[in-house]
């Protein structure tokens, strides 16, 4: 087996009978996904589907927004996934796009408009020509997803096969080992963690599990006794949330992996006390895959910390200038992934290979690497930053609230600055119960609450804390006005 998907397709042979993917209300065994496979593979080779690509997908359904990427992989045509609603793509386009009824209005420059029926996936298509071989080899460009990156805006990202591959074995080999029996995969398939999560399981032999919503897997971890969830930090927040005030019973579910926004010490201790204890943190970008991974129990001790960098990665701190930062200075992080060998140039340049991922962090003597913030936020941060997230979590977890965001604010207090927390339908929480709350987890750090219509959150779902700031400060100006008069 040459390939990721020569491995999904063996298992599709091998063992027919297993559940593939399984969501709450249907089960599709590997031969059913092989069956899904073709079907689609025909259709779209007989619609003669520009072999350029990449085909947009956008199905709402993750099962058949899967099957559809596979089928497109199948013939050799490189796919994108979009989710509904995804903000910034109006602007993109596509040789074609496939849709479903529930995908909503199309931009007028995305392409060729195809709709996506039931019957591609229950009827087989009339007989017609032969299906092409797929990709010509590994460096095949098979896959574009987008990141935000540094700049807020989408770009896209290009896999070839041995990329998508090679992100693919680091989840199998690091995680989905033969004890686990499946993978409930949380982070949507528009991401490439979502995407290369799903492709792991599949290529594992595992059952990959799709929900709808953080309140559904919940009930599918309970019906299915799911072992494995792959999530983001925001999921993992809101799953351990969920679990916690439903009481539901999770004991089958033996590790969590999670990637994106910070865990503080605060989270990380309640997930473990409510989910499981073993916990996992991945930091990786669509860019770069796998940097650094950490359990749990090391970020409880060691607040910010991201994980020890993975053997074939390569980490830069560099300052204003592009310079290399001393061990323990903070700086923006650098990464660039399989290059040998190592750049011990002074200014890493993007030309070489090095991407800039917007964050904030610094390195130990053992290459440990500790996040601190984005650089959007501003670059004064330290890592008196990180109380804010404490705060945002501890609210978050605690607290009736619709949505809460929190953002460091330097020299508002004497000394140690202050915590200013925008919140959303506060409910009975007040002031006064805040800093009690504070008081009562040994916080001790000044915060001071404001009532906000919206938190703003990125596509990905962060806290944009640059725009956040801005609106607290407006309204600290405002009350300060009004109480002066």
């Amino acid at each position: 087996m040459r390939t990721w998907f020569e491995r999904i397709l063996f298992h599709t042979h091998a063992q027919p009978e297993t559940p593939a993917i399984v969501m709450e209300d249907r089960v599709v065994t590997y031969a059913m996904l092989r069956g899904g496979i073709e079907r689609c593979a025909h259709r779209l080779n007989s619609l003669n589907v520009d072999r350029r690509g990449p085909i947009a997908v956008i199905v709402k359904n993750p099962l058949r927004h899967l099957v559809l990427c596979y089928a497109l992989h199948r013939i050799g045509i490189p796919s994108i996934s979009l989710a509904c609603g995804q903000s910034g793509i109006a602007s993109l386009s596509f040789p074609a796009i496939l849709r479903d009824g529930e995908s909503g209005a199309l931009a007028p420059s995305w392409g060729r408009d195809i709709e996506v029926t039931d019957a591609w996936f229950a009827e087989d298509p009339d007989a017609g020509k032969e299906l092409p071989p797929g990709f010509p080899d590994s460096s095949a460009i098979c896959r574009v997803s987008l990141t935000s990156g540094a700049t807020g805006i989408p770009k896209s990202v290009q896999h070839a096969v041995a990329a998508i591959g090679r992100r693919v074995s680091e989840k199998i080999i690091g995680q989905i080992d033969s004890s686990h029996r499946g993978v409930l995969c949380l982070p949507g398939l528009s991401a490439n963690f979502g995407y290369t999560t799903s492709c792991a399981a599949l290529a594992a032999g595992r059952t990959l599990y799709f929900a709808e919503s953080l309140a559904q897997a919940v009930r599918m971890i309970e019906l299915f006794a799911i072992d494995f969830v792959m999530a983001s930090t925001e999921q993992l927040l809101f799953l351990t949330r969920t679990v916690r005030r439903s009481g539901a019973n999770v004991q089958g579910l033996r590790t969590v992996w999670f990637s994106g926004s910070i865990a503080t010490r605060l989270l990380l201790e309640t997930a473990a006390t409510h989910l499981c204890k073993e916990l996992y943190c991945r930091y990786g970008a669509t860019e770069a895959g796998l940097i650094a991974q950490a359990s749990a129990r090391e970020m409880i001790d060691k607040p910010g910390l991201a994980g020890l960098v993975v053997p074939d990665a390569e980490v830069a701190i560099v300052d204003a200038a592009g310079r290399r930062c001393p061990t323990g200075q903070i700086g923006v992080i650098k990464v660039r992934h399989g290059m040998e060998p190592a750049d011990t140039s002074d200014s890493p340049q993007a030309g070489d290979g090095w991407v800039d991922l917007g964050d904030l962090g610094w390195l130990d003597q053992d290459r440990r690497l500790y996040v601190v913030g984005r650089v959007a936020e501003g670059s004064a941060l330290t890592t008196e930053s990180l109380r804010a997230l404490e705060v945002e979590h501890l609210l978050q977890l605690e607290w009736d609230a619709r949505d809460v965001g929190a953002v460091f604010v330097a020299g508002a207090a004497p000394a140690r600055g202050e915590v200013w927390v925008g919140i959303v339908n506060r409910g009975d929480g007040s002031q006064q119960k805040l800093d009690a709350l504070l008081q009562a987890h040994g916080m001790n750090c000044a915060a001071t609450l404001f009532d906000v219509d919206m938190i703003p959150r990125g596509p990905n779902g962060k806290v944009n804390r640059g725009q956040l700031r801005a609106m607290l400060s407006d309204l600290a100006k405002r009350s300060s006005a009004s109480t002066t008069r």
